[in-house]
């Protein structure tokens, strides 16, 4: 479960398993990255299977389990995690008055941080599948499967069990690793983001989204969020944080 080394996938007992890799864990030893997914590493995979996200909806699930990292490494003060879920509140009572990039700004400003933005979320985070990422996957089209989330989670297995000769369940379930499931649906971007949101991120992705086959930005406006998707998730986080 995302290793950050060859050694770690390569130790003892690492033989007959899936491994999770995240790209921006990587960036460091891209190196040992590129040579994992030629198999020319000490560790060698049967299959590799490359995934990608509608980086507006990833975009979202980063900004809002940043707070489970922030809570468990103390980053942040109970004050200002409460001030925060306050904010996600208002934006679940009225979603067309709150923009992401407010929300983001927002952060900024209660965490003393500077360049936290929904602008740094979309097009620079290595936590979301940005520019540096898709180029990266498609430096190695001859390697493995590209296969992406939306269809996976919609049951069109075909391709992907084809290509694992593997029949695939479709329990979604995660074990230990619930609290990482938030929705485990998608297009949630088009309720959550406003007409100033599309204004602002639409220049600056539109050409990396419509290469990875996500070109379409038209909005889907709700009178409220769903609670259990935003600030009831944000609790559970934060819950299991502090049990730790």
């Amino acid at each position: 479960m995302e290793p950050k080394s060859e050694e770690a996938i390569s130790s003892p007992g690492a033989r007959d398993q899936v491994v999770k890799i995240l790209h921006g864990q990587w960036k460091a030893n891209l190196p040992g990255l590129t040579r994992i997914l030629r198999n020319e590493s000490t560790a060698r995979f049967d299959r590799i299977v490359k995934i990608i996200r509608d980086p507006r909806d990833q975009a979202i699930s980063s900004f809002l389990y940043n707070f489970y990292g922030m809570a468990a490494n103390g980053n942040a003060s109970d004050e200002q995690l409460q001030e925060m879920i306050e904010l996600v509140r208002a934006k679940e009572q009225s979603p067309q008055a709150i923009s992401f990039a407010t929300l983001c700004a927002e952060v900024n400003r209660i965490m003393r941080w500077k360049g936290y933005s929904s602008r740094w979320l979309l097009t620079e985070s290595g936590l979301v599948a940005n520019r540096d990422y898709w180029n990266y996957l498609i430096s190695f089209q001859e390697c493995g499967y590209l296969l992406k989330y939306e269809t996976f989670m919609q049951g069109e297995l075909m391709g992907l069990e084809s290509y694992l000769h593997v029949q695939l369940s479709p329990k979604r379930d995660v074990g230990e690793f619930t609290r990482t499931r938030r929705s485990a649906s998608w297009g949630n971007w088009r309720e959550f983001f406003t007409p100033e949101d599309v204004e602002l991120l639409r220049p600056l992705s539109e050409d990396l989204l419509n290469e990875m086959g996500y070109p379409d930005w038209r909005l889907q406006p709700v009178n409220r969020l769903n609670p259990e998707h935003f600030s009831e998730y944000l609790m559970k986080l934060l819950g299991e944080a502090r049990r730790r």
